[in-house]
């Protein structure tokens, strides 16, 4: 995959915008610029193939959304593509323009003021080398080639640091798929096996408790165990996340080494109930 990025904005001449098109530029992004319309974007198709990712920085012109994200949503679901998009803009823009998006279609929101290293962050998970169906996995991220030995887990968090770090310690033991978005697992489980789902609690967009929902509607999925990671410990947290009966949960600040062998300790304790 090509580093290039189409970033889709009114004003590419504003400081904010200017700095944060330099640093993508800095960190080996081609960057190629749209005005938020219609036309425009398709003249680009026109002319060359569009990037693999989407970046729509969204200020003053929520008039266009109901032009611009249908012609989006076109180019992320053409055939025989794997497009990402992401979302800049302050709260406001951002609920207004999700309600032109399915909620699978958002790869990840960023408020302003951009938070440049997350951004980059994000790409560079992208871009780092993963294999994915190109059938579309929705996004999910095979870590490691699969082995038959081993169990597979799914981890999902919107953070990337947290979730680059999660798949160093557990690629060891297990085989591991990483994903950013909730909503992207519900396709991905649809063609693969997983023995545990590590399911970040608060994301945005689709929340790790409306995913679990979801998991646990459908047949398919309802029997796969998961685990939620959350943050907070406070009683609060703790008796929401308790109260909507996941497997376990587990504090994103246990160390490495804890958290590998309560994985270890959890699948340990479901080979042992199989041979009573």
């Amino acid at each position: 995959m090509e580093k290039k990025i189409l970033f889709i904005c009114e004003n590419e001449q504003g400081f904010l915008v200017r700095a944060f098109v330099k640093t993508l530029a800095e960190s080996g992004y081609e960057v190629i610029s749209s005005l938020p319309d219609s036309d425009s974007i398709k003249y680009l198709w026109h002319c060359q193939t569009l990037p693999d990712i989407f970046i729509v920085y969204l200020e003053g012109y929520e008039n266009k959304y109901e032009e611009l994200f249908p012609t989006l949503q076109q180019f992320l679901s053409e055939k025989g593509t794997h497009r990402y998009l992401y979302l800049v803009g302050n709260p406001t823009e951002i609920n207004i323009a999700a309600k032109f998006l399915k909620k699978e279609q958002i790869s990840a929101i960023f408020e302003r003021p951009i938070n440049t290293t997350e951004i980059i962050n994000h790409l560079e998970m992208i871009f780092s080398g993963y294999s994915y169906d190109d059938e579309n996995d929705g996004g999910v991220h095979i870590a490691n080639m699969a082995d038959s030995n081993k169990k597979s887990i799914l981890v999902v968090d919107d953070d990337s640091t947290q979730l680059h770090a999660m798949q160093r310690w557990f690629l060891k033991e297990f085989n591991v798929y990483i994903s950013t978005s909730g909503m992207s697992i519900i396709s991905f489980l649809k063609k693969h096996h997983v023995d545990l789902i590590l399911l970040d609690y608060a994301m945005p967009v689709l929340s790790g408790l409306e995913v679990f929902q979801i998991l646990k509607s459908e047949p398919s999925t309802a029997n796969i165990p998961v685990i939620f990671l959350t943050a907070k410990d406070d009683k609060e947290t703790v008796v929401e996340v308790v109260s909507a009966k996941p497997t376990k949960y587990l504090l994103k600040t246990t160390p490495p080494s804890i958290l590998v062998q309560e994985i270890k300790d959890f699948f340990n304790s479901r080979k042992e109930g199989d041979n009573d």
